[in-house]
């Protein structure tokens, strides 16, 4: 099932470290904060596990939208930019 990933997250080391964690999983970047992949139920709670392990207690905003084919098949599409941004991710 298609999962969609969004995250709000002012520390920038924070946030790069779940957007990491997301492209650890096989997701891909869909905008700056949010991310979609293949993922199966049990997947997904064992990313949701390990970004709230991962957050601690830091202010953030982490949510997991599964998306059955046929809504994600129905999305629109207003308007997109070709290629967001893969910025390499560094984390000290």
């Amino acid at each position: 099932m298609n999962n969609i990933v969004t995250y709000d997250v002012p520390d920038d080391r924070l946030r790069a470290k779940i957007a990491a964690r997301l492209f650890g999983y096989g997701l891909k970047r869909l905008q700056k904060s949010v991310f979609i992949g293949e993922m199966s139920r049990n997947k997904a709670e064992m990313l949701a596990l390990e970004l709230e392990d991962l957050v601690g207690g830091e202010p953030a905003d982490i949510r997991i939208f599964p998306v059955c084919e046929k809504c994600f098949e129905a999305h629109i599409v207003v308007c997109e930019l070709h290629d967001v941004a893969e910025e390499e991710v560094v984390i000290t």
